[in-house]
C-alpha cells in the first residue's frame, strides 16, 4: 500500500490490524514517511484550528461591529494561507518518497522465455509459471519460479521470481534473488541491475541504489536515461 493511502486511512481511523502494524513500523523505521505524516498532521491541526476561529468569529459577530468581524476573518484567512504555504514549501523541498519513485519507474519485465500463444495449452511447469506471470498472478508465479530454480538451477527463474516479489511488496526478498542472480550470465542479465537498483530504492537502501544507478549510466545499459532521472531526484 502507498504511504499516502496509509496516512489517509490513519486520519480516517480506518486502518485494519495489518495496516496499523505497517504504519507503526514505517513511523519507527522510515524517516521520510515520519516527516510526511507529521507535516500532514500539523497542517490538519492548523486547518481545524482555523475552522474553530471561523465559528468563534461568527458567534462574536452577533455582539461586535462589522469591522471587528472583518478583522477576525482577515486573521483567519492569513493563518490558513500561512499553513498551506508551509506545506507547499515542504513538498517542494522534500525529496520524493522512495516508494513513490519506485512506483513511478517500475514495470514488470516482459516474459521473453515462454511467450504466451493464444489457443495453445500445455501442462509443463515452465509454461504454467510464465502463464501465471503473464496474467499477473504473481504469488503463484513466484512459487513456481522458486520450485523450477531448485529443480533445474536455471538462472532466469531467479530474475522473474524477483520481479514477482517486487510486485508483491517484498523488496528484501527480491534483493536476495537478484544478488544471487549476479553470478550468472543469461538472457536477462543486462536488465538485472535496473531492477536491483529499484529494489534497493524501495527498501530505502539509497547508497546501494545510487551506486548501481551510476553504474548503469556510465555503461549506458538498460534504462540508463531513467537512471539519470532517478539520481537527480534522490541526490
Amino acid at each position: 500500500m502507498k504511504h499516502e493511502e496509509l496516512i489517509a486511512l490513519y486520519f480516517e481511523d480506518q486502518l485494519n490490524v495489518q495496516q496499523k502494524l505497517e504504519f507503526e513500523n514505517l513511523l519507527r523505521m522510515d524517516t521520510t514517511f515520519k516527516a510526511q505524516f507529521e507535516l500532514e498532521q500539523q497542517v490538519k491541526t492548523a486547518i481545524i484550528s482555523a475552522k474553530k476561529d471561523v465559528l468563534k468569529a461568527r458567534l462574536q459577530q452577533l455582539e461586535q461591529p462589522k469591522k471587528s468581524y472583518t478583522f477576525y476573518l482577515t486573521r483567519i484567512a492569513a493563518s490558513i494561507i500561512i499553513a498551506l504555504g508551509v506545506f507547499g514549501i515542504w513538498q517542494q523541498n522534500t525529496p520524493l518518497d522512495n516508494n513513490q519513485l519506485f512506483t513511478e519507474y517500475f514495470e514488470p519485465y516482459t516474459n521473453i522465455i515462454v511467450p504466451s500463444e493464444r489457443g495453445k495449452a500445455t501442462d509443463d511447469d515452465k509454461t504454467e509459471a510464465f502463464r501465471y506471470y503473464d496474467t499477473k498472478n504473481y504469488t503463484l508465479a513466484s512459487e513456481k519460479f522458486e520450485d523450477l530454480y531448485k529443480a533445474t538451477s536455471t538462472s532466469y527463474y531467479l530474475f522473474y521470481q524477483a520481479i514477482c516479489e517486487l510486485q508483491l511488496e517484498n523488496p528484501s526478498k527480491a534483493i536476495l534473488l537478484l544478488e544471487t542472480h549476479q553470478k550468472y550470465s543469461d538472457k536477462v542479465s543486462e536488465h538485472r541491475n535496473w531492477y536491483l537498483a529499484l529494489a534497493y530504492l524501495k527498501a530505502n537502501s539509497i547508497e546501494q541504489s545510487k551506486a548501481l544507478l551510476q553504474q548503469i549510466i556510465s555503461k549506458k545499459t538498460y534504462k540508463y536515461k531513467a537512471a539519470k532521472d532517478i539520481l537527480k531526484k534522490i541526490d
